[in-house]
């Protein structure tokens, strides 16, 4: 390998590095942050029983019967809310990212080969 890779690798590597304390950290406290919501709500992991009638329920609801009565109407209505759930998401990119088209991403450094 030239030395011009093996420096890229390094710096990669260090760059990579350099992350891995924030990510540690932040993934600490996310844990933290999900055990005292799921003890003060209550929560516990679903028995066996919940989730069959959990699937039993989802089985009624999704046959080719009930897609067969579906009207014009009730698809129309449907597209309606897959749009609104589709422009909210839109939304929270804009604003996640702080800018209304793309990501603010530094350029490329341009790479010439000898």
């Amino acid at each position: 390998m030239s030395a011009k890779i093996v420096g890229s690798l390094q710096s990669t590597l260090s760059k990579l590095n350099a992350l891995q304390k924030p990510v540690v950290y932040n993934t600490k406290v996310a844990v933290e942050i999900a055990k005292q919501v799921y003890t003060k709500e209550g929560m516990a992991v679903p028995t066996g029983e919940q989730f069959a009638q959990a699937q039993q329920t989802l089985q009624k609801s999704f046959n080719m019967s009930t897609l067969k009565n579906l009207t014009i109407r009730d698809v129309a209505k449907g597209g309606i809310v897959a749009a609104e759930l589709y422009t909210f998401f839109l939304v929270g990119e804009i604003v996640g990212r702080r800018n209304l088209i793309g990501y603010d991403v530094e350029p490329a450094v341009e790479h010439h080969e000898h």
